[in-house]
């Protein structure tokens, strides 16, 4: 049987896949034995974190085959998470905690 669904975790912004809520989502996740990726959104040069480059870096992530994929962005993932989700079809659904939309306007 293969993987029914692809998860991604998208941290917010100034926090990264050791956080405390990734770290937690990431329990969860393994508590119920599905696999959840957290890509680190700062890739290593916080001074070059954008919202373009989080969603080439994330698009990277998804399964080569049509897997859907179920986002799962806080803050800053979040507005990233939407973003995808208008772009890429294989994104079939997002679980927003407190995105960050109007970020770019603030």
């Amino acid at each position: 049987m293969g993987i029914l669904n692809h998860f991604i975790y998208l941290h917010g912004f100034a926090s990264s896949p050791h956080s405390a809520k990734a770290r937690d989502i990431g329990d969860s996740f393994a508590q119920i034995q599905t696999h959840l990726t957290i890509p680190d959104l700062n890739a290593g040069d916080f001074s070059h974190l954008t919202i373009t480059r989080q969603i080439t870096q994330v698009a990277a992530e998804f399964p080569d085959d049509s897997t859907p994929v179920t986002l799962i962005g806080s803050s800053l993932g979040g507005l990233t998470a939407a973003h995808l989700g208008q772009k890429y079809p294989q994104v079939q659904s997002i679980v927003l905690l407190a995105p960050a939309f109007g970020f770019l306007s603030h």
